[in-house]
């Protein structure tokens, strides 16, 4: 049978805050919250290192935006891109993503 191991580690205050405030939601120790983080940061390594470059969901993901940027950036109607942004921010602010601004009113594009 196999057996963990215990690991020690120091961390800033708010990433401990942090881990405490998971475990708790999650209603588990913080052992266990750092557990599943340090396999989930193991298991993206390791598979990444198995896919071709071309396949890797992050570099996919970069290009995607990147090229989206683009295409907005020269669009006809070159407010386009400004509302784009504008509506993403907001999302971002419903979602808790980011702190609101504190502006109102206005309407998802």
């Amino acid at each position: 049978m196999q057996r963990h191991q215990s690991l020690q580690s120091y961390v800033p205050p708010l990433i401990a805050d942090w881990i405490r405030d998971q475990a708790r939601l999650k209603q588990v120790s913080v052992s266990i919250v750092v557990r599943d983080l340090l396999v989930a940061a193991w298991t993206r390594d390791n598979d990444a290192l198995l896919r071709p470059t071309g396949v890797d969901p992050e570099r996919q993901r970069v290009f995607a935006t990147v090229a989206l940027d683009a295409l907005l950036a020269h669009h006809s109607d070159e407010s386009l891109r400004e509302r784009t942004l504008a509506a993403y921010h907001r999302r971002l602010e419903r979602l808790g993503l980011i702190p609101a601004s504190g502006k109102g009113g206005e309407h998802e594009a």
